[in-house]
């Protein structure tokens, strides 16, 4: 894993090994919130609240697509922190080959099932259009999603987290520059996003295959044995990672159903800047649970307890300031990044910069329950994990959405992020004293 590995743990290189991965991840929040930006600026509202309503499909997809990359990487960097290199390339392998069977189930199926889906979704006759012209085209890119975000962790479990913000530079430029072009000087509407959306895809799993095959590397492709036992526990320690991807999809669908009953389409599309904001901010949060699991991975299985404990003193103060700067920055220009997708005056304008006010007390909350979701996982323990991220991104979210949203209409749904993080907390807290002595950290 780097120079962090042989050498001695000082925040410096700590942070040279985890900076790229949240870098990374601001760009992901970036690139795709521009999806919504150039919708929204160039096609229209509806068809912003269109995107809204298809996202849960994607959603879905990307949390299967984490899960066995994030189930599967955590395991193979315990194998080779024990030195079993060998039995890791053929997981690794495996694991790839699983990764495109997948995608092209995902495909298959959502082609099948398209106008149901959408039916079930709730999409109005006025966006219905909008997410079969969007979702018939990306469908497409899933294989090439499934196989991007396993490449993306297994290069960072390689040892070489800087090449991970090349993969993501590089599929975001493609990304952002089809989106101007399709929707722009093309005028070929959310189509154009979709396209936009597999271009960006396929340039992720170009260089990330490209790094596995022509570079140096720890990691390389073996002939490989199926192995039942290893993918169940793939799926089962990735689970919490896949319900935090997934849950954002299945949110999305009940925001979408009750909003649209309180105010309308107009309602979709304020959740849907909100949300767009929200994972832009904790993307930082992700980025770094991302970078400092590989190495609570490897140095829990080579047995080196005092390093771990030092990636949770950094931990610590990492996330204590990021949630009070991200809480502060969207309070104080919170409506000029509404700005980006509407022009002030509108409804929509005004019901998204209230959103935005109460966004700031969940972001200041989220960052223990997110980075404790991840540390469960880099122990193996998908369990813990799992209920830590249905707690705070599923089951308060959708507890807090219907009773706060029954009660107090559209204040209760900007409300509900914020409850849904206070609920978590307690839980968080309680598994990180229950497992101290179980995996030998200390959290004082």
């Amino acid at each position: 894993m780097g120079n962090l590995i042989t050498g001695e743990i000082t925040p410096k290189n700590f942070t040279k090994f985890v900076w790229p991965s949240v870098l990374m991840m601001v760009i992901i929040g970036l690139y795709y919130g521009m999806d919504s930006v150039f919708v929204a600026n160039l096609v229209g509202e509806d068809a912003l609240a269109g995107l809204a309503i298809a996202y849960p499909i994607q959603g879905v997809m990307w949390g299967f697509a984490v899960m066995l990359a994030s189930g599967s990487s955590a395991i193979v960097a315990i194998k080779m922190g024990e030195g079993k290199n060998e039995e890791a390339d053929r997981k690794f392998t495996l694991v790839c080959v699983l990764s495109v069977i997948l995608g092209c189930i995902f495909t298959v199926g959502c082609l099948i099932f398209m106008s149901p889906l959408v039916q079930f979704l709730g999409a109005t006759e006025l966006l219905s259009h909008y997410c079969h012209d969007f979702l018939e085209i990306l469908v497409w890119g899933f294989p090439a999603a499934f196989l991007g975000v396993l490449f993306e962790y297994f290069i960072r479990v390689d040892g070489r987290p800087g090449f991970t913000l090349i993969l993501y530079i590089s599929g975001g430029v493609v990304h952002l520059a089809l989106d101007y072009i399709l929707m722009g000087p093309l005028q070929m509407g959310i189509r154009g996003a979709a396209y936009a959306n597999i271009g960006g895809l396929v340039a992720v799993m170009v260089a990330g295959g490209a790094y596995f095959i022509f570079m140096k590397t720890r990691l390389s492709f073996r002939r490989f044995k199926n192995d039942w036992r290893f993918i169940g526990h793939c799926f089962v320690n990735g689970s919490s990672e896949m319900v935090s991807e997934a849950s954002a999809g299945i949110t999305t669908f009940f925001f979408n159903m009750v909003v649209i009953r309180i105010v309308g389409e107009v309602g979709v599309a304020a959740v849907s800047i909100i949300l767009n904001i929200h994972y832009l901010l904790i993307s930082v949060h992700l980025g770094y649970v991302m970078g400092v699991a590989p190495l609570i991975s490897y140095y829990y299985g080579a047995k080196e307890y005092d390093k771990v404990n030092t990636f949770i003193r950094y931990s610590k103060n990492f996330i204590l300031v990021t949630s009070i700067v991200s809480a502060i920055g969207c309070l104080l220009f919170g409506q000029y990044i509404v700005m980006v997708f509407e022009r002030p005056g509108s409804e929509l304008f005004e019901l998204a910069v209230t959103g935005t006010r109460f966004l700031a007390i969940a972001l200041l909350l989220c960052g223990a329950n997110i980075f404790a979701s991840g540390f469960f996982t880099a122990y193996g323990n998908g369990q813990i994990s799992a209920l830590i991220s249905m707690s705070r991104a599923l089951i308060m979210v959708i507890i807090g959405m219907l009773v706060l949203g029954w009660l107090f209409g559209m204040t209760g749904i900007w409300l509900t992020l914020a409850f849904a993080e206070v609920a978590t907390l307690a839980l968080t807290f309680g598994m990180f004293n229950k497992y101290k002595d179980v995996y030998h950290y200390r959290l004082l």
